[in-house]
């Protein structure tokens, strides 16, 4: 098994019997989300992100060494932390990955922007 399929693995047998909890890809890799929130992913990396929309606890866990902010390409994602990879099994993981749940179990779902539909030539009336 590979590294990405283990992780996705640990977090899925963590987070199986949580109410609401959905998979389902974002950015092509494995994510967790519940009530419509993404809550925790697996990147590409090898890493186990967690969202977490609380500056304590955001700050709690950038201060453990090893923690990360979650960057795709160059942009650092918002409220993003990557846990270090020490807390890739064990009591430590599951205690964040119920934080970032919690946390984002009650938040409003994100609307998607509205697409915009394309602007129609109207046809020239022929005098």
């Amino acid at each position: 098994m590979d590294k990405i399929a283990a992780l996705e693995k640990t977090v899925s047998e963590i987070t199986e019997s949580w109410k609401n909890v959905t998979g389902k890809k974002m950015f092509g890799c494995p994510a967790y989300w519940v009530n419509g929130n993404v809550f925790a992913l697996v990147w590409k990396h090898g890493r186990i992100g967690v969202k977490l929309p609380n500056d304590g606890q955001f700050d709690k866990l950038m201060s453990v060494a090893g923690s990360e902010p979650w960057k795709a390409g160059p942009m650092t994602m918002s409220q993003w932390v990557l846990v270090p990879e020490k807390f890739h099994s064990g009591k430590a993981l599951a205690g964040w990955l119920k934080t970032a749940y919690e946390l984002n179990e009650t938040a409003a779902p994100k609307k998607k922007p509205a697409k915009k539909k394309p602007a129609v030539k109207k046809a020239k009336k022929k005098s």
